[in-house]
């Protein structure tokens, strides 16, 4: 009946509901950084990328795979792994002319990344399947890691160089660097990942 009046939906599922809530962390994560709460903010970035990893395998498993929960996946890529770094990178200082720039790259660049990848999909090289480029969520996944560094370390020339950083990742979504689905550079971020969270729990607090 509900779907009658609100047709979209009829694509409620686990699956879906997963790829909102990144989305939603991403907002709320983006409000956290405003209110300078950068331990929380990077927890629920954290959380946003956990999302993202776990809606694909819900889906498969339920088979809720579907054209609509493609589109979703995209679009809360697009608010959680290109605005919220881009986001991040201002809240933290990036804030020159210069840095503005490498913002609006890196989020340019995430935006063209993975409207790329809807039209190109995946290469097969008969054994592995590849992503052309460094996927969003690996970009996204990087800022997190380095994020320690970022609120527990004070240095010269720290905001320069993590404008530098966002703007090398733009460059590399971009660029044509084969990227191996779940390959090492992935696994290695199961690791990586709950490991900055803990990090900053631990030595910045909340």
């Amino acid at each position: 009946m509900i779907e009658k009046w609100f047709p979209p939906l009829r694509y409620f599922g686990l699956a879906n509901a997963i790829t909102t809530a990144v989305s939603v962390c991403g907002l709320l994560s983006m409000v956290m950084f405003a209110q300078e709460r950068f331990v929380g903010a990077f927890t629920l970035y954290g959380a946003a990328i956990l999302g993202d990893y776990a809606d694909g395998i819900v889906a498969r498993k339920l088979k809720q795979t579907s054209e609509f929960g493609k589109e979703l996946d995209s679009l809360a890529d697009a608010i959680s792994f290109c605005v919220l770094p881009a986001f991040c990178g201002y809240a933290l200082g990036v804030t020159s002319p210069l840095g503005i720039a490498a913002l609006v790259l890196f989020l340019a660049a995430g935006l063209w990344r993975l409207a790329y990848f809807n039209v190109s999909g995946l290469e097969e090289d008969g054994r592995h399947s590849y992503y052309t480029g460094v996927p969003t969520t690996i970009a996204a996944s990087w800022l997190l890691v380095v994020s320690p560094l970022l609120l527990s370390v004070d240095f010269p020339g720290k905001t320069p160089l993590l404008a530098f950083f966002l703007a090398a990742c733009g460059l590399l979504m971009l660029s044509s660097i084969p990227i191996r689905k779940n390959g090492l550079l992935t696994k290695s971020l199961y690791i990586l990942l709950p490991a900055a969270v803990v990090l900053n729990w631990l030595l910045v607090g909340q």
